[in-house]
């Protein structure tokens, strides 16, 4: 059985609500990890080591993403203009330097956010290295000062970014656009 689909819900001046950090984590649910050069590991978009620099996506629009919240298991998803309100409202909090490890409440210092980009038909539609990814994907881009964190995240200890946020969410019908014509054809012979 196909889990219940909800949608996160924001608009500029839900206070309480929106992403107030970007955690480092070891297994990112929208399952992309950073990037990075090394001359051990192959990437797909390539940055100098030496420089200690990482981009990852934060949020991916329409992704399904498993949620188990106090026994309710259901995927949330969000969408493209969402992720774009989110981002701008998270740069006009100025919480760029906020961020986490795996989602403790404690910020952490030396990782400093410098790249925030929502990819766009109009000016950026695609990421070297992350073509396959829609557009409206949301992108932070990080410079590691930090060597527990830089050094984590070399060892694989950290693979990505999540974000750590509270949203309200509505349930979004599971049926398919395909599946809510067949019924309505079938209604209409019923009659």
């Amino acid at each position: 059985m196909e889990l219940p689909l909800k949608e996160i819900v924001f608009e500029d001046g839900m206070d309480g609500f929106g992403v107030f950090a970007i955690s480092a984590v070891d297994k990112p649910a929208i399952k992309q990890n950073y990037v990075y050069f090394s001359e051990q590991q192959q990437v797909r978009f390539a940055l100098q080591e030496e420089q200690r620099i990482v981009f990852a996506p934060a949020l991916i629009p329409n992704q399904k993403i498993y949620r188990n919240v106090e026994g309710e298991e259901f995927n949330l998803t969000v969408s493209a203009d969402t992720i774009k309100k989110i981002a701008i409202d998270f740069a006009k909090n100025n919480r760029m330097n906020n961020v986490n490890i795996e989602h403790q409440n404690e910020l952490i210092s030396g990782v400093t956010m410098f790249q925030s980009l929502v990819t766009d038909e109009h000016t950026v539609p695609s990421v070297k290295g992350f073509e396959d990814l829609p557009i409206g994907t949301w992108f932070i881009g990080a410079k590691v000062n930090n060597d527990e964190v830089w050094n984590g995240i070399k060892e694989g200890k950290y693979n990505g970014w999540s974000i750590h946020a509270m949203f309200p969410n509505k349930p979004v019908s599971n049926l398919s656009e395909d599946k809510i014509g067949l019924l309505k054809s079938i209604l209409n012979n019923l009659k």
